[in-house]
C-alpha cells in the first residue's frame, strides 16, 4: 500500500504561528549578480582522465560561497569551498587565491587562476546564474522535524540538524540506522544556486554537491547521503515561505528498508 507523506503544515506546530506572505519576502543575496559557474576547457574535452589535483570547475554562488571541484583519484570529482569577494572581473577566493575573468555574460573566456606567485592561463566556459528565485542562496537549518511512516507514525523535532540524534531516533523507532556517527555531525548550511547546483556543507567542513531542477514550488533533485539513517532517493521536495523562513519538505525512506517518512527542514536565508 502506498504512504502518503507527513504534509509541509504538520511542521507549523514546532516552528511557530506562521502566516504565509508574498514570495518576495527576502532580499537579494549579496552576490547574486556575480553568481556563475566555470567549467574549464580540459575537464570536458580531454581524451584522457584529468590528473588528480587538476582544477575542472570553479562554482560562484549568489550568497558569497564558491565551491571548487577538482579531479580525483578515481577519476571523479571532489569539492571543496569557501567564501568570496568579487571587484570587477576578479574574484579573490579565500584560502585559495584569485580567479579572473570576463564574467559580464555567458561563453567561453579566458581564465586566469593565481596562487601565490604562480598565475595558470585556462580556457573555460561560463555561465551566469539564472535569477529571479528566493531560493537561490545559501540557508542554515533551524529545526528539523523527521516523520516515519511504518505500521505506526513516530515524529521528533530536532535543533538545526545533528545526524546523531536523527539516527538515534529512527533507531529507537525500531528501524537500522548507522550507529558510529560522530555527536554533532550534520548539516551546516546548505546552498541552491541559479546554476540548478546544490551544496550541502557539513558540521566537518565536507561539502556534498548535487543538481536540482525547480518548478513553482517542486524541487526534483537527488542527495546520496543516507549518514543520517534515511535515502533521500525519491527525487522530490516541495518548498513553502512562511514569517522569513523556508520550509523544505523532502521525500524519504529508511535505508534498507521499505519504510516511508519525510523530513522538513526549517531554514534561515544567509545574507
Amino acid at each position: 500500500m502506498k504512504t502518503y507523506l507527513y504534509p509541509i503544515l504538520a511542521a507549523l506546530p514546532f516552528l511557530f504561528s506562521c502566516n504565509k506572505t508574498d514570495l518576495n519576502q527576502f532580499s537579494t543575496p549579496e552576490f547574486a549578480s556575480h553568481a556563475g559557474k566555470l567549467v574549464l576547457d580540459e575537464a570536458v574535452k580531454s581524451a584522457e582522465a584529468v590528473p588528480a589535483g587538476s582544477i575542472v570547475s570553479i562554482e560562484f554562488t549568489e550568497s558569497g560561497l564558491y565551491v571548487l571541484g577538482q579531479a580525483s583519484a578515481d577519476e571523479g570529482v571532489e569539492y571543496s569551498s569557501g567564501t568570496f569577494t568579487v571587484s570587477g572581473s576578479r574574484y579573490t577566493l579565500q584560502g585559495f587565491g584569485t580567479a579572473e575573468f570576463d564574467n559580464s555574460k555567458d561563453g567561453s573566456v579566458s581564465l586566469s587562476l593565481t596562487r601565490g606567485s604562480v598565475t595558470q592561463t585556462h580556457q573555460a566556459s561560463y555561465t551566469k546564474a539564472v535569477g529571479g528565485n528566493q531560493l537561490y542562496r545559501s540557508w542554515t537549518i533551524d529545526k528539523t522535524r523527521v516523520t516515519i511512516v511504518g505500521w505506526t507514525v513516530a515524529s521528533a523535532d530536532f535543533e538545526g540538524c545533528n545526524f546523531y540524534e536523527i539516527a538515534k531516533f529512527v533507531r529507537d523507532s525500531g528501524h537500522k540506522a548507522p550507529a558510529d556517527i560522530a555527536p554533532g555531525f550534520g548539516v551546516r548550511s546548505l546552498s541552491f544556486t541559479g546554476n540548478n547546483s546544490v551544496f550541502f556543507l557539513y558540521t566537518d567542513d565536507t561539502l556534498h554537491m548535487g543538481e536540482f531542477s525547480l518548478s513553482g514550488n517542486n524541487i526534483s533533485y537527488r542527495w546520496d547521503n543516507d549518514t543520517m539513517g534515511f535515502t533521500f532517493h525519491t527525487e522530490k521536495a516541495t518548498v513553502e515561505y512562511m514569517d522569513g523562513k523556508c520550509l523544505l519538505s523532502v521525500s524519504a525512506t529508511i535505508v534498507n528498508s521499505t519504510t516511508s517518512g519525510s523530513v522538513t527542514f526549517v531554514l534561515s536565508p544567509v545574507q
